[in-house]
């Protein structure tokens, strides 16, 4: 089954009896919504940890986004760092 990019919006709480809740963005790889929504929870150590929003990212200001596996196991978001406005 072919993967795609997941940007996953993650609601919790960060510090135990404390009245607010906190978010997270994560992105993830996977084959379905199902399966992102699962890898992302995974993704932040929080207290009652939940999905509050998903979206499938297929392309971004009109370029379409492709995957390429790439040696290696890491779980790191690489970024451009000479990326400026």
């Amino acid at each position: 089954m072919k993967k795609h990019l997941y940007a996953i919006l993650l609601g919790g709480k960060l510090r135990t009896n404390h009245l607010m809740e906190d978010h997270h963005l994560v992105f993830v790889v996977a084959e379905s919504e199902i399966e992102a929504r699962t890898l992302a929870k995974k993704k932040w150590d929080a207290e009652e940890v939940h999905v509050d929003g998903t979206q499938r990212i297929e392309q971004v200001d009109g370029f379409k986004i492709t995957l390429e596996k790439q040696d290696g196991n890491s779980s790191e978001l690489s970024t451009n760092s000479k990326y400026s406005l």
